[in-house]
Order: C-alpha cells, then structure tokens, then sequence
C-alpha cells in the first residue's frame, strides 16, 4: 500500500478537509478578532459549512455516480449512503449555526469556541462513516465524542450543563472502552483492522469465529450506547435536559444519525445473511424494548427537553429495527426525515426559551383545548 496519499485521495476527503482546516481558521479568527458578539467567527463558520455542503455534490459528480470507490489504499470508502449521510451531517450543522446566537447571547456565553468545535464534530461524523477500518472509525467517533462534551458544557456556569458533562462523557468512556475491546477482540479473530477483513471470521468455526461475534456485539455495544439505544441510554435524558437547546438539536439529529450510519456500514459488511441470524433478532429485540420504554417514559414529561429526549430513545428504536429487517434505503429515507423535524422542534424549543432552559408545555396549553 502506498504511505503517501495522492490528489485522488484527498478529493476523495475534500468536505472533511474543508470543515477541518476551516475549524482551525477559526480558531485563529477568534484570536485576532475578539469583538463581543464573535460576528466574524459566525459568518465564517456559515460560509465554511455550505462551500463543505456543496463540495459533497462536487467530490460526488466525479467519484461515486455509482457504488462509489476506496481511498487511501481501503481506508476510506466513497459511497451513495455516505454522501447523503455527509449531506445530513451538513444540513444539521448549518441549522444549528443559524439557531445557536440568539440561545449563546440569551446565556451571556461570550466565547467563539462554539463554531470550530461544531465544524470537527461534523467532520468527525464524516469520516466515521466513510471509514473502512475499526482504528479510522474509532479515532473519528472519539473526535466527535469530544466536541459533544465540550459543547454540552459550554455553559459553564450552569450546573445542569457541567452535570449533563459530567454524566455524558464518563457514560460516553464506558462506550469507548467497549468498542475499543471489541476491536481488539476482533483484531485478534482476524488479525486485521479493516473492517471487511475483521468481520469475516464470522463465517468460521472455531476460535477465529467466537473471537469475531464477541468482538462485534462489543463493539455494537458502544455503538448502541451512541444512539441511546435501551438500556444504553441513560445519559440522554441529562444531557439533552442540560445541554443547549442548539447543542441538543445537533445531537439528536447529527450524532444519532452517525452512529446510526456507522450501524448501517457494520451491517451492509457482514459476511453472512442477516435474515434469522443472531445479527437480526438480537438487535430487534432491543429495538421493541426502546420503542416502548421511550414512548411510555415521554407520556410523563413536563419537560419538553426531556420529552424530546425520551422520544428520541423510541426513535432510535424504530431506526434499528428497520436496520435488523436489513432494509438499508428505507432506514436512511427515515434518518433524513426524522433529523430535519427534530432539529425543527428543537429550533421552536430555542425560540420559546426566555433564558431558562425549563420549557414546559405551559406554552402550548392553548393548544390542548
């Protein structure tokens, strides 16, 4: 394999490229310019993430009109579901941003680390998706990881947003742990980081077999505690309840939705048929359990944060389930649905916020009758 990569495989990255050196860009725009309301950092990050959101299609017209192609020899894979995964990705940055200055000057956060950290996370979710090796993924997913801390802390004088922190990223490194020895059971049973490679051992008898199935529901394991799958979602209530309502948005909508895709890849890379397959109950199971906790659980909320919290457990039930009937256009028809009206009810919930992040349904009781 070649060490050094050539144009065709930095075009093939091109969105992740932009959002990355842009977050660096403006990280050194905040330092130069420091005027109080961070317009030029904001106006950048906007501009950044739609040159990002239209050189998806520019990269797509070129390498994938079909299936797509891999880059640097495997590790990244160009492919139809990841370029609407990427557009999703953007589609919800680009909302956040244009939600997020009226809730950042309502909570006097004076500080422009908000968009950079926006911008990796985004690029993050990128390459987590588009990665073809369990090390690429994971080092992506963990850059994601960290900017979701550090943005659902943002309001640092808050004690619901530093307690939101606090449970999300120590819940957050026990999932880190899992994958992590998922894929070393998986390295092990292969012998291989590559994510086609690693899974075909799944197929064999023997210890290369049981060292793959126990690798894989690792590491589905921490993928499930991702999309606040039950009885992996603890945290979510806290930390959608904690976090900024732009910040919420972003994570039920953009986080969900690439780890969902990383689900996705692990499942359309099996080696064997999902149909009647421990790979298909299993997680079905956990998806009709997510399904009915959730729903029940948001019937009692006052709270619309954590109503939309406890609706999103049951949403991600629904989602997996369309992923163990292996039916792959349909889920992401539904991801794409389901990302822009949840981000639209988590900008309403921004609107309504005088402030306080306590919005109940008091505002809409006109409405019940």
């Amino acid at each position: 394999m070649n060490s050094i990569p050539d144009g065709f495989d930095l075009f093939s990255i091109l969105p992740a490229l932009i959002l990355a050196g842009g977050g660096v860009f403006l990280v050194c725009l905040s330092v130069l310019f420091k005027t109080k309301e961070f317009l030029i950092v904001r106006y950048v990050s906007g501009l950044i993430l739609f040159i990002a959101f239209a050189s998806v299609f520019y990269v797509a017209k070129f390498q994938y009109p079909g299936n797509g192609g891999t880059y640097f020899g495997g590790q990244i894979e160009n492919s139809v579901l990841s370029f609407w995964l990427n557009l999703i990705y953007l589609s919800m940055a680009i909302g956040t941003a244009a939600v997020a200055p009226r809730i950042l000057k309502n909570h006097k956060i004076e500080f422009p680390e908000f968009y950079p950290l926006l911008l990796f996370a985004t690029c993050g979710m990128m390459l987590m998706t588009s990665g073809q090796d369990f090390i690429l993924v994971f080092v992506a997913l963990e850059l994601m990881s960290i900017c979701l801390y550090i943005l659902i802390g943002m309001a640092r004088s808050d004690l619901f947003s530093l307690e939101a922190t606090l449970k999300y990223f120590l819940l957050g490194s026990f999932s880190s742990g899992f994958m992590l020895m998922g894929i070393a059971f998986l390295f092990g049973g292969s012998g291989s980081t590559n994510i086609t490679t690693a899974l075909k051992p799944l197929i064999i008898a023997g210890y290369q077999g049981n060292f793959a199935k126990i690798g894989l529901v690792l590491f589905i394991t921490g993928v499930a505690f991702k999309i606040a799958l039950f009885p992996y979602h603890a945290w979510t209530p806290d930390a959608y309840e904690g976090a900024l309502t732009p910040v919420t948005g972003y994570m039920s909508t953009a986080a969900k939705t690439a780890s969902i895709g990383l689900l996705l890849v692990l499942y359309t890379k099996l080696p064997l048929p999902l149909e009647g397959s421990t790979w298909a109950w299993l997680p079905g199971i956990l998806a009709l359990l997510s399904m009915v906790y959730g729903n029940l659980l948001a019937l009692k909320q006052e709270n619309l944060k954590r109503m939309l919290a406890y609706s999103s457990i049951a949403h991600a039930g629904y989602i997996v389930a369309g992923i163990s009937a292996g039916i792959k256009e349909e889920v992401l028809f539904y991801l794409m649905i389901y990302s822009f009206m949840s981000l639209g009810a988590f900008a309403i919930l921004a609107y309504l916020e005088d402030g306080t992040r306590q919005v109940t349904f008091f505002p809409f009781s006109p409405c019940r009758g």
